[in-house]
C-alpha cells in the first residue's frame, strides 16, 4: 500500500466528547500557549500550501491536497479543545500581510525551481520532514504529559496522521537526495543557514523559541532521536538541527 493510501480521511470533531474534555484536568498557562501555537501553525498550512504548490508531480500534488485537509482539521480540533478550557483561539494567517507573504513565498519558490530545477524539491521535502517530525514529537510529548483523557485520544489520532505525513516527506527527500551530490549540498546549506522552527513568520521567533525550549529542553534523548532521523538522510549526517537550535537558544 502506498503511503498516500494510508493517509485516510480528515478527523471529525463529532468523534470526541467535548463535555468530558471540559470536565477533565485543566491546562496550565504554558500548555495553553503551546496548543494555541500548534493550532495557529496547523491552520497556517493554508498559507504554506499556497506558497509550496509549485510542483508538477501529481504524487506531490495529491499528497499536499490531503495534507492540507487533514492539517486544517487538526487545527479545528485543537481550537475546540482550547475552547473547553476557556482559551478560545482563531486563525492568524488570514491577515492581509500573511496573504501577501504566502504569495511572495510562491514567487520565491517558483524562481528557485527555475534556478535549481528538481533539486529544489529535495529542500522542500527535507524541510517538510523536519517540521513534521518536530510537530509529531511535540504532540507525542504533550500527550505523554497530559492527564486529560479526551485530549490524549485526540492527540493520538492526530499523531497517527502526522506520522504518515512525516513518512511521505522523508521518503521523498531520501529519493531526491540519493546519489545527488548537488541536491545534498544545496539542501545542507539551506537547512543549516535558513531553516527555522515551524511557525516562524506566522508567530514570532520568540514564541517559536519558547515553544521549542518548553517542549524539548528537558528531553535530550528525544532531541537526539529527532536529529538522528534527519541526519540519516543522504548527505545530511551530523546536521543536528534541533540540538544546535536549543544550544544557541541556551547560550
Amino acid at each position: 500500500m502506498h503511503l498516500l493510501d494510508r493517509m485516510g480521511a480528515p478527523l471529525a470533531l463529532a468523534d470526541y466528547d467535548w463535555d468530558a474534555a471540559a470536565a477533565g484536568p485543566p491546562l496550565t498557562a504554558e500548555e495553553r500557549f503551546q496548543l494555541t501555537y500548534a493550532a495557529h501553525v496547523e491552520w497556517g498550512t493554508e498559507g504554506t500550501f499556497a506558497s509550496l504548490d509549485v510542483s508538477s508531480d501529481p504524487l506531490v500534488g495529491r499528497f499536499l491536497d490531503i495534507w492540507l485537509q487533514q492539517e486544517v482539521v487538526h487545527a479545528d480540533l485543537l481550537a475546540r479543545f482550547l475552547a473547553t478550557q476557556g482559551a478560545p483561539t482563531a486563525p492568524v494567517h488570514r491577515t492581509r500581510a500573511q496573504r501577501f507573504a504566502a504569495r511572495r513565498g510562491k514567487w520565491v519558490n517558483q524562481a528557485a525551481v527555475k534556478v535549481l530545477g528538481k533539486d529544489f524539491f529535495a529542500v522542500h521535502m527535507t524541510w517538510g520532514a523536519v517540521n513534521e517530525l518536530t510537530t509529531l514529537r511535540f504532540y507525542s510529548l504533550f500527550r505523554r504529559r497530559s492527564a486529560n483523557p479526551v485530549l490524549r485520544d485526540l492527540l493520538g489520532d492526530v499523531i497517527a496522521q502526522e506520522a504518515v505525513h512525516f513518512a511521505f516527506y522523508r521518503e521523498m527527500a531520501a529519493q531526491l537526495l540519493h546519489d545527488n551530490e548537488r541536491a545534498q549540498r544545496i539542501t545542507r546549506w539551506v537547512m543549516t543557514h535558513l531553516w527555522s522552527p515551524v511557525g516562524v513568520g506566522l508567530r514570532s521567533r520568540e514564541d517559536a523559541d519558547r515553544l521549542m525550549r518548553g517542549v524539548f529542553a528537558g528531553e535530550p534523548t528525544e532531541v537526539r532521536a529527532i536529529d538522528a532521523r534527519i541526519d540519516r538522510l543522504p548527505g545530511l549526517d551530523d546536521l543536528d538541527l534541533v540540538t544546535r537550535l536549543l544550544d544557541a537558544d541556551a547560550a
